[in-house]
């Protein structure tokens, strides 16, 4: 089973509120606060917004690694409010948030 999914069955869910709720959830503080300014910017949460993607596919925790390091190679987290404000998702926090969908009961099968 996904993370997504997983994610989505811990939390009661719908898989549509899976990608803005965990958006929410691993924003660094700041970024969590100003929220609302910055999605006011097109496309400004369009990186974090693929690592969640990618992420949500995830089967193993073992390849979150792999994310992390494609996340932090692009170029828009390089910028002044992304790279050094910390004005986007925090790896660590996603990790958190990846590791407990993982680490809670067994995966259920779908009814």
């Amino acid at each position: 089973m996904s993370f997504s999914a997983r994610f989505c069955r811990q939390h009661a869910l719908p898989p549509e509120a899976f990608e803005a709720t965990v958006l929410q959830r691993s924003l660094y503080p700041t970024a969590r606060r100003l929220y609302p300014v910055l999605r006011l910017f097109p496309g400004y949460f369009a990186p974090d917004l693929n690592l969640i993607r990618h992420v949500g596919h995830l089967r193993r925790i073992e390849d979150f690694r792999s994310e992390e390091i494609d996340f932090a190679q692009d170029p828009a987290n390089h910028r002044l409010l992304r790279g050094s404000l910390r004005l986007r998702v925090s790896t660590r926090r996603l990790q958190r948030l990846v590791r407990a969908a993982f680490d809670s009961a067994p995966a259920l099968l779908p009814r």
